[in-house]
């Protein structure tokens, strides 16, 4: 049987919970045209033994040097891919059901370049026990549950960053923007794909369970990374196709998105206010003060108004006092100070959290 897919595991200390992994991919009702890349991002570990325990799973382990995070240890399986279709999964977290990738086989036509189906995630105090939510939003920003046509992916030079948070975000970005306007399509299918555990202790993005049993994430790497994914997938797209409505679309709810990351940051992790507004102006002047113009006052609010609708369960008691409008106003005036200007807000963080950047090898500056 031939093998139409790899799955890519981007693998950090992953000894321990790796194997349930493994054995959702080995239950699959299509075992037989899978193969399976390991990329360790850690020079110490050991899946070795993973090819005893699964003799039935073509298995091949990329060794590394030092960990250099989850980005390019996927770009390292896709590398080493030589099937048509590649699709990733983290080690902690496991495919959905025995079908899950029959259902993505069967999305694939030849005007698709990637097929997305429905990733759930965890949540595990839930009154009545471990419950998922699904997510089958188109514009989310994550791998998960998606696979991709490789072929594709090598003709466009899209790959993954060297980011350690939002990624995959940019990584999905350049996709959608480059199709924009071209035949070429993304699939999305109503079936249960992946699903998105809560974490392991090695997680440098989700920092701990909620009262709700949500992941919550790192306040200081995420918000950093989504704004840099954002700037990279914007300029890369714009060699792509300068000329492209999606892109002008998507640098103006990024700008927007700005707005409710900074007011969230005010309510849960003020220590981070400072360094959340330096993003909102490094945004500001590398990526939406150019294409400003085309924007009228009237589209801005609709769009504003959108995204608010979407994010009000989650903000309607935090929004301050400063409103969107003035929050841009002073975007625009205050001084941009660039690279120095982040490295001062950086210095007057609290030692602990710097000691932990450095520590954990994702120092942002």
């Amino acid at each position: 049987m031939s093998k139409w897919l790899t799955v890519g595991i981007p693998a950090y200390k992953a000894e321990d919970h790796i194997c349930d992994c493994l054995a959702s991919i080995q239950i699959q009702t299509i075992v037989d045209e899978v193969s399976v890349i390991i990329a360790k991002d850690n020079p110490s570990d050991d899946y070795e033994f993973v090819k005893e325990r699964f003799p039935n799973l073509d298995i091949k382990i990329l060794e590394c040097e030092k960990n250099t995070g989850p980005g390019l240890a996927r770009q390292r399986c896709a590398d080493a891919c030589e099937t048509e279709w590649i699709t990733w999964i983290d080690a902690d977290d496991v495919f959905f059901t025995t079908f899950s990738l029959e259902y993505l086989k069967g999305g694939i036509n030849k005007d698709v370049i990637e097929v997305q189906g429905i990733f759930y995630q965890e949540i595990t105090n839930h009154p009545k026990g471990v419950r998922t939510v699904p997510r089958n939003d188109l514009f989310h920003p994550w791998i998960f549950g998606r696979a991709y046509r490789v072929e594709f992916l090598k003709q466009m030079g899209i790959q993954f960053s060297e980011l350690r948070a939002m990624e995959d975000g940019e990584f999905n970005w350049k996709i959608r923007m480059s199709i924009d306007g071209s035949p070429l399509k993304i699939n999305v299918i109503d079936a249960p794909i992946y699903l998105w555990r809560t974490g392991s202790e090695h997680s440098i993005t989700r920092i701990g369970i909620d009262d709700k049993g949500i992941a919550q994430y790192n306040f200081d790497l995420c918000q950093w990374g989504a704004t840099v994914a954002a700037i990279n997938a914007v300029k890369f797209c714009r060699k792509k196709n300068p000329f492209n409505g999606a892109l002008i679309r998507f640098v103006t709810e990024i700008m927007i998105g700005q707005y409710f990351t900074y007011v969230e940051c005010l309510a849960k992790k003020p220590v981070f206010a400072e360094q959340n507004f330096f993003n909102a102006k490094r945004f500001y002047h590398e990526c939406y003060q150019q294409i400003e113009s085309q924007i009228e006052d009237e589209v801005l609010k609709k769009m504003y108004t959108v995204q608010l609708s979407g994010k009000a369960a989650d903000l309607i008691d935090i929004i301050p006092e400063i409103t969107f409008f003035d929050f841009m106003d002073k975007v625009r005036t205050e001084d941009y100070g660039g690279d120095e200007e982040f490295k001062k807000i950086r210095q007057s963080l609290p030692k602990e959290i710097v000691d932990n950047d450095i520590k954990t090898g994702v120092a942002i500056y």
